[in-house]
């Protein structure tokens, strides 16, 4: 009975796997075709992914070959002469004589050869070489130099294959990403740095563009490009930190102020800037206006309670006036303090000269000012800087 009672134990328990068995197989055939059925699977063969290229690469290809290095030499100067100083090259000792040689860099932008660099780069130069990115070398000429915006035009006798023209306006922003191009003088060739614009601002008679995209002696005269390629700026000028160290502040001037510059060096081979003819500490800082003037102390009240009547900040004292020149003949007086030039408010001297530095000489202006407490207008027609 016991060894019955086994034989059954296995029997039932055998069924029901038999039974589990048919269910997987009604339901599941898939998993139980046989092999040989199946397709084949075959093995794709790999196929390697195209290149991206990633960078600006492209862009810089096509704009670097427009920016040139300069190299500027003096004529020769006798040894014992005012001119042959320490950053002047001597000439072989048997010459008796010293010659200066400065490296810097310039833009072809056009198509007739014309380029732009600093001025400070053409300093003494009588002859100029340009040298292109493929190593070829052209004598170029001077076609006129503006000293005050350290911008110079000069002309080669060849037609570029690549220039970089200059814009009309200017739509750079503090964030853009710029590309500075040149050659600096220390045996390298023509090279690239990238950054931001870091800052904007007017000064003297240009506007100025701050970036971190790194210059160095020889850079003077480049090219400063967006991420498009676009002719943004002619980096300038470069401070290293007082301690020495590897700091640099990078500026360049706008763009569309070399246009300007360009326009009138074309023309006049100089340019001729407006003059409005005020002189002294234009500023509302009413304790060195005191001093300047020599107030009374009631004077001195006077002054403070206009000064009270116009938003913080806003309008420039008058404290000279040159004699016979336009706000002369004009009938302004100092002590009238300037509030607004062409609609567009006055805060400093800065913002006096920017209304007006792009104006030619007979251009006019007009100023509101306030008088005591009353506020006037009066229209100026400029007169030429010298």
């Amino acid at each position: 009975m016991k060894l019955l009672e086994f034989l059954g134990f296995i029997v039932k328990y055998l069924l029901i796997g038999l039974g589990i068995a048919a269910l997987f197989i009604v339901f599941m055939p898939d998993r139980f075709s046989s092999q040989e059925k199946q397709s084949p699977q075959k093995t794709q063969p790999m196929v390697e992914s195209p290149k991206v290229q990633h960078g600006f690469a492209n862009m810089l290809a096509n704009v670097t070959p427009a920016v040139v290095g300069i190299k500027a030499r003096s004529q020769a100067f006798p040894l014992n002469s005012e001119a042959c100083s320490s950053r002047l090259q001597a000439l072989p000792p048997e010459t008796n004589a010293c010659a200066f040689l400065n490296n810097g860099s310039g833009v072809f932008i056009d198509d007739s050869g014309h380029l732009v660099t600093n001025a400070h780069v053409l300093d003494k130069a009588s002859t100029i070489i340009v040298e292109l990115k493929s190593g070829q070398q052209l004598k170029a000429e001077i076609v006129g130099v503006d000293v005050d915006s350290d911008i110079a035009l000069i002309k080669v006798d060849a037609e570029p294959s690549h220039y970089l023209p200059l814009p009309e306006g200017d739509s750079s922003q503090v964030g853009d990403w710029v590309f500075a191009i040149g050659t600096p003088n220390m045996a390298f060739n023509q090279t690239v740095t990238q950054g931001i614009i870091s800052s904007k601002f007017f000064s003297r008679v240009s506007h100025y563009i701050q970036t971190d995209a790194a210059l160095r002696p020889g850079n003077s005269g480049g090219a400063l490009v967006n991420a498009e390629g676009e002719l943004v700026g002619i980096t300038s000028l470069s401070t290293q930190s007082e301690q020495g160290d590897k700091l640099y502040q990078s500026y360049a001037i706008v763009a569309n102020n070399v246009a300007h510059v360009v326009e009138q060096l074309k023309e006049h081979g100089q340019v001729r800037r407006g003059w409005l003819g005020l002189d002294g500490d234009m500023t509302i800082n009413l304790d060195s206006i005191s001093l300047e003037l020599a107030l009374t102390p009631e004077q001195k009240q006077q002054l403070q309670s206009r000064i009270g009547q116009l938003p913080y900040g806003k309008g420039i004292v008058i404290t000279g006036i040159n004699t016979e020149g336009p706000a002369d003949q004009a009938g302004l007086k100092p002590l009238d303090i300037i509030t607004k030039v062409n609609g567009e408010p006055i805060y400093n001297s800065i913002d006096l000269i920017s209304a007006i530095w792009n104006l030619p000489p007979q251009s006019s202006v007009d100023i509101e000012f306030m008088r005591g407490d009353e506020m006037l207008n009066q229209e100026i027609t400029l007169g030429q800087r010298s």
